[in-house]
């Protein structure tokens, strides 16, 4: 295994986290239901979907639809998505009452997979459930952690039995694959936590409960805590708030600021690059006066200056040699465009009957910062007890009946959420559709 040149940007005792990145394997649709050519190119958003999509939401001046994922992470998940035209890619870019609609659809989907009779009807006792948003609005050229530029978020469930082969989970310092270990454990996983959590002080979260978590390294390693900047929430009740919605909006501001500033001290520039080019890095002594300005710790101001020293340039030939390389030699060496992040919401417990997830006194908003990794949030995360997870999509085909049973639990759910938001003016739910067969979709 070559030497990583960022390993001084992750911590000494790495090689004991505990990783599953071959064990989780989700199957992808029946062969009707795979994505026509129209669907996978055309740009807007509403005929991509169209075969897809389960219900429309109208929100202010915005367009929401709940939609059955072509390419699934869980048998049980969902996507919700703006669809307006052109893509509004972040949590500032939308009104805030679609904000709200959305964060409120996750809280529904935790109400949902905690009622007795649905946790009965679907199998889904001693199951994990997380809620996902990719924020990656700037990077128009390489693989990106937000592919599709629309505000989204994943609502996730995998029932307890699907969670068994996590059981065989490995350890870092076993994987000897080198750029599927910096993509599964991104340079700036630990750093980029300690860099967010200093930035927030003073930044007031206006909601009564919420409190940062101080980065406690060893506690991730060990499968204690979520990866990223942590932001403890007293339950999934705070997502009906409008303060929540509020707090999102402004905590993506705040990491657009922060971006700005980080790439000013590194590059001269604040503004991301045009596709395929990134800015030359400045003159070390240049960055280490930018990075000696800025409100930091010592030992958070001693990690990007290694960061910097492990950066390189990348020249106009070398990209355009980028651009026609295969996916993972591009994500090896080509950074992301800031900001780009995953946020995420999960409670530690299991959903057992009298002791649901909705239940849940804690629940923990992670902020995971990316700079090479283009694996999002959805399909890298902490489940069953072990820190990180990749979720290896398209394994196999699912069978005709066993994707009737998923449209029947996302039909059921797209019902549950109109009640649950049944209290909110301005906002229409359209029709919730059918699904009929693989080849037709839902109509």
């Amino acid at each position: 295994m070559s030497p990583d040149r960022f390993a001084a940007l992750y911590p000494r005792d790495l090689d004991r986290l505990r990783v599953a990145w071959h064990h989780l394997r989700i199957q992808g649709p029946p062969a009707d239901y795979e994505l026509t050519r129209e669907e996978a190119e055309h740009p807007d958003p509403g005929r991509r979907y169209a075969r897809r999509t389960i219900q429309e939401i109208a929100c202010a001046g915005d367009r929401l639809a709940l939609i059955d994922k072509v390419s699934p992470h869980s048998l049980y998940d969902l996507m919700v998505s703006e669809i307006s035209d052109p893509s509004r890619a972040t949590p500032a870019a939308v009104d805030p009452l679609t904000g709200r609609v959305l964060w409120r659809t996750g809280h529904a989907f935790v109400r949902f997979v905690s009622d007795p009779d649905v946790m009965r009807r679907f199998d889904l006792a001693d199951g994990e459930l997380h809620l996902a948003l990719n924020c990656d609005p700037n990077t128009r050229d390489r693989e990106s952690v937000q592919a599709a530029k629309q505000f989204h978020l994943h609502l996730l469930y995998w029932p307890g039995d699907a969670l068994k082969p996590l059981e065989k989970a490995a350890r870092f310092g076993a994987v000897r694959e080198t750029r599927l270990r910096r993509q599964a454990v991104d340079p700036l996983t630990f750093l980029g936590a300690h860099l967010i959590y200093e930035s927030l002080a003073g930044f007031d979260l206006h909601l009564p409960g919420a409190r940062r978590l101080q980065p406690e390294d060893r506690l991730a390693i060990r499968g204690e805590r979520p990866f990223g900047c942590l932001i403890e929430l007293p339950g999934w009740k705070v997502l009906d708030d409008f303060a929540f919605e509020d707090l999102v909006r402004r905590l993506h501001l705040h990491l657009e600021t922060l971006a700005a500033q980080l790439l000013e001290v590194f590059t001269g520039q604040r503004r991301p690059p045009l596709p395929w080019h990134r800015h030359p890095l400045r003159a070390s002594a240049e960055i280490a006066r930018g990075l000696a300005a800025l409100p930091l710790s010592v030992g958070t101001r001693a990690g990007l200056r290694a960061l910097s020293g492990a950066l390189r340039d990348l020249s106009a030939s070398t990209t355009r040699r980028l651009e026609r390389a295969d996916p993972m030699r591009r994500m090896d060496l080509m950074t992301l465009n800031q900001p780009c992040y995953a946020l995420s919401l999960h409670g530690p417990e299991r959903n057992r009957p009298g002791a649901t997830l909705e239940d849940a006194g804690v629940v923990h908003l992670a902020i995971q910062p990316k700079l090479f990794s283009g694996i999002g949030g959805a399909g890298l995360l902490g489940l069953g007890g072990v820190p990180s997870v990749r979720i290896l999509r398209g394994e196999g085909r699912s069978s005709a009946e066993s994707w009737h049973r998923r449209g029947r639990f996302q039909r059921a759910f797209a019902e549950f959420n109109r009640s649950h938001q049944g209290d909110v003016s301005d906002i229409r739910f359209q029709p919730v559709k059918r699904f009929v067969d693989p080849s037709t979709g839902w109509v």
